[in-house]
């Protein structure tokens, strides 16, 4: 039986500190680029949540203006934070609905009075208001005669340097 020989020396074994750092380097890099894209998805994924919500309560006060076949003022009152029913014609259905708190950093491209008739259809000076959370990104909320509110897609703008 012969000696078993490696083909390397000691000195050609393992990886050189060149290649750890470049290794290092390109991890360092991934991961940083996806931390931004995740805080960017969590962003945008938050202010679509926001606008859902001013839509669930249109939604909640259509299904109220049907169920108790009134019509009923939707709108927003207290500085143009809390949107709900500001009528008083049917106190069952304001008192089903609470009243919802704009979130802080939140602002609105209109703040329209909707009138909802007791068929469900819907009246309003402005049909699309669009939610801007003030860093860039906003999102519209289509609001059809017919009734049926829809959110749209996130935006960012793109500004130049």
């Amino acid at each position: 039986m012969g000696t078993f020989r490696s083909n390397q020396s000691n000195a050609e074994a393992g990886f050189s500190v060149v290649e750890l750092a470049v290794v290092v380097l390109i991890v360092g890099v991934i991961t940083a680029a996806s931390v931004v894209m995740f805080a960017n998805g969590k962003a945008r994924y938050q202010l679509r949540h926001k606008a859902q919500a001013i839509t669930w309560q249109i939604e909640r006060a259509r299904s109220l203006a049907v169920k108790y076949n009134q019509t009923l003022t939707v709108g927003f009152s207290y500085k143009n934070s809390l949107f709900g029913i500001t009528s008083t014609d049917c106190p069952e259905a304001k008192s089903e609905l609470p009243l919802l708190q704009l979130p802080s950093g939140i602002t609105l491209s209109a703040y329209p009075v909707l009138t909802i008739k007791g068929n469900g259809t819907i009246s309003t000076s402005n049909g699309t208001i669009v939610v801007n959370d003030g860093q860039g990104r906003q999102v519209p909320i289509a609001i059809a005669n017919s009734g049926r509110t829809t959110v749209g897609d996130v935006t960012e703008s793109t500004s130049s340097y």
